[in-house]
């Protein structure tokens, strides 16, 4: 199967079905017949300017019924999609559609600046096509494919043609490109359905940008004739405003996101009845906001645990796996990254390159087959750097219990080793954001004489919240002791976050480590 085929089986089966529209009711609604005729139109006109199969199309653009048509039609014209993040900083957006060879790039009129620069900098792109209007000398999207049928067609299977390039995100440098087949997203897909019941006609709402995880997860629910509400930014009253009024049946959040609607005065007011799953992943939750998750949306939690390498489907928790008895699961429970997903393979590695079998061995989390990504765009030095004995080193520290719950201790990079002890900055956070008053934190490792490193934790609180920080440092060490426990807090306003909402602990560490001569 091609990527698109999910989309198509939707088609088929639901043609008169609501299929996409914008929460901002900006534009028409399409039935799945409509949107199938207008993403086939799309690759026809991109055949019709001369992109024959493998072409590198991006769309930079906000969640919309538009954008989402257009990566459907660069699917549909066999060529690989570049998800671009239009909060992205514009040279991180540059550098990427550099990078990773952009041919045509379809864009919302409101990024014309941003265009005008990449314009200046990608010479390579030779079409580029506004996605609402006509703007400067580009063609709207309407204009474009008037003219082409609208009759359906199917591209070929090529399970092993490129399907998507993802950018790592920069994080620690220039994003490299995860090159992802066909095979790696359908069988992402595949593992993500075995932990969803999807059954017509359910409503998603895609409120976290359609370039990660809240994009493809929509297309389970498309091949059953599923109704996709689009969200153009995330804010919270607005989106419990959509949860309740559009009854929506599953969505996906980072935990930033969900944190912010737990904060909420109000959030307890709304109607959640129709809710059936949040997804939630990207990062780990804390697993006290977890239950208190649970007693505002319901027993509806499922944790997907995955990387771009390895997308969206390593393990997950269930919605079972976060209850007992018909209440939340005990807080070790809460903390896990649930079990292996069934066609994913899942290990733990020493250093030495050895698999550790015994319950609790911790190591580096690895993973094997058809979903793990076929290697970085051009770049043969991290896809080797990043596979070891066969297997796909995550950079993740973790280990499996009896039961086959697999826990994550941290990122290699995160490990703080503080007076010889070693520190995992996610067991600190996971204490810290137990206090009442914390919305989010980054826990890291600062330069300390008598440590080497000490434990520090840059905490944000909820709103109308005040709290000492001698108070949140008893507070954790009463939980884990003394020598986990932060030596010292500070209190921000906001923790610098990425374009989807994940706490860039890297631009929190960098103010405390300027003038060292090594970052550990």
């Amino acid at each position: 199967m091609n990527l698109i085929h999910y989309f198509d089986a939707g088609v088929a089966g639901y043609p008169q079905s609501p299929c996409l529209a914008d929460w901002s009711g900006q534009a028409p609604a399409l039935n799945y017949a409509e949107a199938g005729g207008k993403t086939c139109q799309i690759a026809r006109a991109l055949h019709a300017d001369g992109f024959s199969p493998g072409f590198h199309g991006a769309v930079l653009s906000g969640n919309t019924a538009a954008a989402f048509l257009a990566l459907l039609g660069i699917l549909r014209a066999q060529g690989v999609w570049l998800p671009v993040n239009a909060r992205n900083n514009p040279l991180s957006n540059i550098e990427f559609l550099q990078d990773m060879d952009c041919d045509v790039l379809f864009y919302q009129a409101r990024y014309a600046d941003q265009v005008a620069e990449i314009r200046a900098s990608v010479p390579r792109i030779r079409r580029y096509v506004c996605l609402d209007a006509p703007h400067a000398d580009d063609v709207s999207m309407t204009e474009w494919i008037a003219g082409q049928p609208a009759d359906m067609f199917a591209p070929a299977v090529a399970p092993e043609a490129l399907a998507l390039i993802m950018g790592t995100g920069g994080t620690t440098g220039r994003s490299k490109g995860v090159a992802l087949s066909n095979r790696n997203i359908t069988m992402t897909l595949a593992n993500q359905m075995s932990a969803f019941h999807v059954t017509n006609g359910m409503a998603m709402l895609a409120a976290a940008p359609i370039t990660h995880s809240a994009g493809t997860l929509c297309l389970p629910f498309m091949s059953r004739g599923g109704r996709i509400i689009l969200m153009d930014g995330i804010e919270p009253q607005e989106l419990l405003r959509a949860m309740a009024r559009e009854r929506i049946n599953a969505l996906f959040l980072p935990p930033t996101v969900i944190y912010a609607l737990l904060a909420q005065q109000n959030v307890r007011e709304f109607d959640f009845s129709a809710l059936r799953y949040l997804i939630y992943g990207a990062a780990p939750m804390s697993p006290d906001k977890l239950a208190e998750a649970m007693a505002v949306f319901g027993p509806v939690m499922v944790q997907i645990y995955g990387q771009a390498e390895v997308p969206g489907a390593i393990s997950v928790l269930t919605l079972e796996d976060h209850l007992e008895n018909g209440t939340p699961a005990p807080r070790q429970r809460l903390l896990s990254a649930g079990r292996r997903f069934p066609f994913t393979r899942v290990a733990i590695m020493d250093d030495a390159g050895c698999l550790l079998h015994q319950p609790g061995a911790v190591g580096e989390i690895v993973a094997q087959g058809d979903i793990v990504m076929q290697g970085y765009y051009k770049n043969p030095e991290a896809t080797a750097e990043a596979r070891r004995n066969g297997w796909h080193c995550t950079g993740d520290v973790g280990y499996f219990d009896e039961q086959g719950f697999l826990y994550i201790v941290d990122r290699k990079k995160d490990m703080i080793v503080t007076g010889g002890f070693n520190v995992f900055s996610s067991e600190v956070e996971a204490a810290v954001m137990a206090h009442a008053a914390v919305k989010d934190c980054a826990v890291i490792g600062v330069p300390d004489e008598k440590w080497g490193e000490a434990v520090k934790a840059v905490v944000e609180l909820r709103p109308d919240q005040l709290m000492k920080t001698d108070e949140l440092i008893e507070f954790v060490k009463s939980r884990l002791g003394s020598v986990k426990a932060p030596k010292t807090v500070e209190i921000v306003a906001e923790l610098p976050r990425s374009a989807v909402g994940k706490v860039l602990k890297k631009e929190v560490r960098k103010r405390y480590w300027q003038g060292q001569e090594r970052m550990v």
